[in-house]
């Protein structure tokens, strides 16, 4: 167990933290942390870190979509 302290004054436990270099993340990154629940976010920060690819959008959805990261988000469940 850890502690973790930002300069932006927050500080707390730093188990299960994840840091990531997000220089190549493109917008479809960040609308999914957004979507995705607090317990999942750390694991799929790191998958797309590690797993890089580009948005491959879902023809079959009405809404835009990786099909890349739903394939994930499905294996988690």
């Amino acid at each position: 167990m850890g502690l973790y302290v930002s300069p932006d004054g927050n500080y707390g436990d730093s188990e299960g933290l994840v840091v990531i270099d997000n220089d190549n993340f493109d917008e479809h990154f960040y609308n999914y942390l957004e979507f995705l629940s607090d317990w999942l976010t750390p694991d799929y920060a790191k998958w797309f870190e590690d797993n890089d690819h580009n948005f491959e959008e879902n023809p079959d959805s009405s809404i835009s979509e990786c099909l890349v990261c739903e394939e994930w988000i499905e294996s988690q469940r």
